[in-house]
Parts: structure tokens; C-alpha cells; sequence
């Protein structure tokens, strides 16, 4: 395995210095270091989700891939494959960024600060790039949990493969590594764990390669959580049993083991991230008669304007409020110091409108 290392530079963290492309550097070296990439081929970029030097190595090497001409598409781990049609929908122009959030059901199943992604969407749709939604539904994945994966239906099986690719011993261990680390609060036992994991890696992997499969001019960039490409252990053995692609597996320097093997391509961090996101200073809870207030933060600016307990929040910068997904919706790119107007439902017969900044 031949490792690259590939020096990035200097990205200022805000989102409008990100939207403007300032990768150059980054992308110099993805382009030297991934010079041999032909379609039909695969690339995994692995992420910490949270992380947003992560998804400017991701972008970079997306806009790497492009520049020298290729025909690059996107398989995103964030979006469940139910929803395909809200991507194809973005891509062509018939609907914006927060339409597809909310018709994706980002914030109810991903849950990540949306600006994490923004940019690589927005790079994505300037440049007519298919989007691929990878990952297995949430119900199915509920349900491995619950029953295992010999508990599904008929219907819930036939979404999986036939035939389940060999568990590696060494991403066994790993995966037992994860789980020992995990929030056990839900109960989940290991084997139930891994059945997940294994969920998620053949659906993400089934999607990519008959994506690949009528597509085959293409190169598609997965991104995805370190742990499903490290090594080539998750989703790219996988791939590689049903395509036959041999994939390209980039990671972050962070991700380096003792070994130095978990990828082809180690990208160096940049040391940046998001600027806080804006916050009313509210708690939420999800109730019939929609998102009702529970609580409030200390400083919290909506109490300060007379927001009180038990208020249902019904408006937010004329944005309908039915449930909390649809405040998250509301305030995706919101920063501290920002204006908004909330609009509450405080009894049978009172509607108050309150405007504050966010803190």
C-alpha cells in the first residue's frame, strides 16, 4: 500500500471564506495523489461528522477529481436511501438547500450542524454532480437492532444482500473497540451492534455499486464515518465483492495507527472549525399540540423577551413550527447576534410575537 501525505493549507473557518473555495493547496495534492484515478472507480473520504476540517478534505478531493475532468459523483452517508428523489430534486434546481433538509428528514435522522455539509451540496449542485443517499432507513436499522438481522420480515430482508460478506476478524475488533466506548443506555448488546454496523456497511456498499454499475463513467467519492472505510474493512470489502472495484480508502493523519495501513491517502487536518451556532436558549418538548417550551438555558435571550413556559412556539422567522425538527429548519445558519422573530402560542386564544438576537 503506498501512502501519500498530502499538505493542506490554510482554510479561514467561516462559511463564506468556505463557499468562496479556498482549497487550492488541498487540492494540488489530491490531484497529484489520486493522478491515477480512471472511471469506473470508487474514492472513500472518511469523517468525524462533527469535524469541519474533515468535510473541507472531502470537498477538496471532490473538487480534485473534477478539475482534472472526470465524471465525479457523491455517496452521502447522511441521507437514507428512501430519499433519493429530494437529492435528484436539489440537483436539478426544483428545490433549495432547506427544502432538501427537510424533505431528507436531515434533522430528525442526521441531526449534524447542516453547515458541517452545506458546502460540498452547494459545490454539488453548481456543478450538476449527482448526489447518492447510502445509507439504510432508520426503521430498518431500529429493527436490526431490536430483532437482529435474522429477526426481519421478507420485505426488510430483501433490502440487504443475499449473501452478507464475512465479517473481518481485525473490523470485528474494532467494532467490539467502538462498542466498548458506546452509550450503552439503549441496552443494545454487541452481537445486536455489529448487526447494525454490518446493516448500515452492505446497504451503503449495495447502493454504491449499482450506482457504479450504471454509471460506470463515473468515479464515486463515498464520505462516510471513519470507521466504515479504515482499512477497507467496511464498506469498500464490500464494494469490492459486488462490483469488483478496488477502491481508494483517504483518511486524516488523525486516523493513522501504529501500522500506518488504514488507507491509500492520508490527508494533513486544517485547524478550523464553525463558528457557534446561534441558540434562543430554550428547551423543547415535542408535543400534540406541537413544540412546546420546557425550559430555558441560563442568559437564555428568549426568556429575556418574554418567552415562558409552556408557550408553543408556532412561527419562527415566518417559518411554520410544528415539531422541534422544524426550529433546527428555521435556524440552520444562524450565529450568535442574529435577529429573530418567534411567533407563540401561549393560550386557546393568545398568539404573542417576541424579537431578539440569538446568544
Amino acid at each position: 500500500m503506498t501512502l501519500f501525505y498530502l499538505s493542506a493549507q490554510a482554510v479561514a473557518a467561516d462559511t463564506e471564506k468556505i463557499a468562496q473555495r479556498d482549497l487550492s493547496g488541498q487540492i494540488r495534492s489530491a490531484q497529484s495523489a489520486l493522478s491515477n484515478i480512471a472511471a469506473p472507480a470508487v474514492v472513500y473520504v472518511g469523517e468525524i461528522h462533527d469535524q469541519l476540517s474533515y468535510h473541507l478534505n472531502q470537498l477538496a478531493v471532490i473538487m480534485a477529481l473534477r478539475e482534472r475532468g472526470l465524471n465525479v459523483a457523491i455517496g452521502m452517508e447522511m441521507i437514507q436511501t428512501p430519499f433519493q428523489r429530494h437529492l435528484d430534486d436539489y440537483i436539478a434546481g426544483h428545490i433549495d438547500f432547506v427544502t432538501m433538509l427537510e424533505r431528507t428528514e436531515y434533522f430528525t435522522r442526521w441531526r449534524y450542524d447542516a453547515r458541517l455539509y452545506q458546502p460540498i451540496f452547494q459545490y454539488a449542485k453548481e456543478h450538476r454532480l449527482p448526489l447518492i443517499a447510502l445509507n439504510a432507513p432508520r426503521e430498518l436499522t431500529e429493527r436490526v437492532s431490536a430483532a437482529g438481522i435474522e429477526g426481519l420480515n421478507r420485505d426488510e430482508r430483501s433490502t440487504l444482500p443475499n449473501e452478507l460478506t464475512p465479517l473481518a476478524p481485525e473490523y470485528r475488533t474494532l467494532l467490539e473497540k467502538v462498542f466498548s466506548e458506546h452509550d450503552k443506555s439503549d441496552d443494545m448488546d454487541i452481537e445486536r451492534f455489529i448487526e447494525v454496523q454490518q446493516t448500515w456497511d452492505e446497504t451503503m456498499a449495495k447502493t454504491s455499486a449499482e450506482f457504479l454499475r450504471d454509471h460506470s463513467n463515473h468515479v464515486l467519492v463515498v464520505l462516510a464515518g471513519v470507521q466504515h472505510v479504515a482499512h477497507g474493512y467496511g464498506i469498500p470489502s464490500r464494494v469490492e465483492n459486488y462490483a469488483g472495484l478496488q477502491g481508494t480508502v483517504i483518511l486524516s493523519k488523525n486516523e493513522q495507527n501504529e501500522t500506518s495501513d488504514g488507507a491509500d491517502v492520508f490527508l494533513d487536518l486544517v485547524d478550523t472549525s464553525l463558528a457557534k451556532s446561534g441558540r434562543m436558549g430554550v428547551f423543547i418538548k415535542t408535543a400534540p399540540s406541537g413544540a412546546v417550551i420546557d425550559g430555558f438555558a441560563e442568559g437564555s435571550p428568549a426568556k429575556e423577551a418574554g418567552v415562558e413556559e409552556q408557550d408553543t412556539i408556532v412561527e419562527v422567522n415566518g417559518r411554520s413550527v410544528k415539531r422541534f425538527e422544524d426550529i433546527k429548519l428555521a435556524l440552520w445558519d444562524k450565529v450568535p447576534g442574529d435577529p429573530v422573530l418567534l411567533a407563540v402560542q401561549r393560550n386557546k386564544y393568545t398568539r404573542l410575537e417576541m424579537s431578539f438576537d440569538l446568544y
